[in-house]
């Protein structure tokens, strides 16, 4: 199940913004290097050169890339630290 089209790969590869954090990002990747650097090494390859990526493999890294980045840094948030979403 992909909710991500071909024309929706291509609109996040272009995006300015990072989907996640709302920062600058690089052309062609899915998100910031400062989400991808939260992510563990076997996560981020697939966030990279998202163009060439078929779009079922891409909406699964960025669902579990949100997925972990929300449940690793959900224990900072409940002490009053990290950014509020």
């Amino acid at each position: 199940m992909s909710f991500f089209t071909a024309d929706n790969l291509l609109r996040l590869a272009r995006r300015q913004q990072c989907p996640l954090c709302t920062g600058a990002k690089t052309m062609d990747t899915a998100l910031c290097r400062r989400c991808r650097q939260k992510l563990p090494t076997h996560m981020r390859s697939n966030l990279e050169g998202i163009q060439r990526r078929e779009p079922s493999a891409v909406s699964r890294a960025v669902r579990q890339a949100a997925q972990y980045i929300d449940v690793h840094f959900s224990s900072i948030r409940r002490f009053g630290g990290g950014k509020k979403r």
